[in-house]
């Protein structure tokens, strides 16, 4: 017996004044409104109604149970109309999950736009270095991979693109630039150390000739799990990073980084947005994921 539907059909047949009425309300067949009061009468062990040809009465029992009756499924109204309406309005707690550089170059600059434009919302930020985030306590993760990695998680891609090599002006006038991915080795270089795992060898290849790969081990300078820490370092002339070219789009025009090796890439990189479930996402995880594709969009065509 589904109790809330008997419920329901018990209050109709007062309102509505019959049992065929009642079902016309509802929408079902009047065997079905009958059952449903029979069935409810059934389970609490009284008569609530009093049938006759022409129309039915309420029992005491009958007009003690309505009265709760009404006030339950008024509360059940209510509570469906919050959670409705919560479903459509951008407000609550949105819990983000971001790599450093993530959150520094993607999602700071959404959260205040978010938060200006609704009143009701909140937003909460926790930076972590990982490699494949775990999104039980999040609504949106954001993390970033070479290619496209089947990761098991439900995950909606953002962008993709290529890294590179890049350095400060001063450190190349001052170390001069290498002409082939073999003279790295003489080169100070600083490199990206995911968590839990050692730096390896670069790959470099020409992005239209990827069949012409050449693999460099080289000797770090300094590597580091935190790419704002490395590209901190290129900055101040301490050597050669790896990094994604739309992360770096701007200081690249600015002149505070150029690119090493021109012509050359280190990797192809898609960026992810993991969720918790595929439906029913709330109106803040809609419009972060709406805001954090405009923002990459336009790094994308800084």
């Amino acid at each position: 017996m589904d109790r809330l539907h008997c419920l329901r059909a018990f209050q109709t047949v007062v309102d509505a004044g019959g049992f065929a009425a009642a079902a016309r309300v509802l929408d079902v067949s009047a065997a079905s409104v009958t059952r449903m009061v029979a069935e409810l009468e059934a389970q609490l062990g009284v008569r609530l109604l009093q049938r006759t040809t022409r129309r039915v009465v309420l029992t005491d029992e009958g007009a003690a149970y309505l009265d709760r009756v009404r006030r339950i499924l008024a509360d059940l109204d209510e509570a469906d109309a919050l959670v409705s309406q919560r479903s459509h309005t951008v407000s609550g707690v949105l819990r983000v999950l971001a790599t450093p550089v993530l959150a520094s170059v993607l999602v700071a600059p959404i959260v205040p736009r978010l938060t200006a434009q609704h009143a009701a919302l909140r937003v909460e930020v926790d930076v972590e270095s990982y490699a494949i985030p775990s999104v039980e306590e999040h609504d949106v993760a954001l993390f970033a991979v070479e290619g496209v990695v089947d990761t098991g998680l439900i995950a909606r891609r953002i962008a993709s693109g290529v890294s590179a090599l890049v350095a400060a002006p001063a450190y190349v006038r001052r170390m001069g630039a290498p002409s082939h991915p073999d003279e790295l080795v003489r080169h100070h270089c600083l490199r990206y150390r995911p968590p839990g795992q050692h730096a390896h060898a670069w790959t470099l290849w020409p992005p239209d000739r990827p069949e012409q790969k050449v693999r460099v081990a080289v000797e770090p300078r300094a590597c580091s799990n935190h790419l704002e820490a490395l590209l901190r370092m290129a900055l101040d002339g301490g050597g050669i990073v790896s990094v994604s070219l739309d992360l770096v789009a701007q200081r690249l025009a600015s002149g505070e980084l150029e690119r090493v090796l021109d012509g050359w890439v280190t990797d192809h990189w898609s960026l992810y947005a993991a969720l918790p479930s595929r439906r029913h996402l709330p109106a803040r995880t809609r419009a972060f994921l709406d805001e954090l594709a405009r923002q990459t969009a336009a790094l994308l065509h800084t």
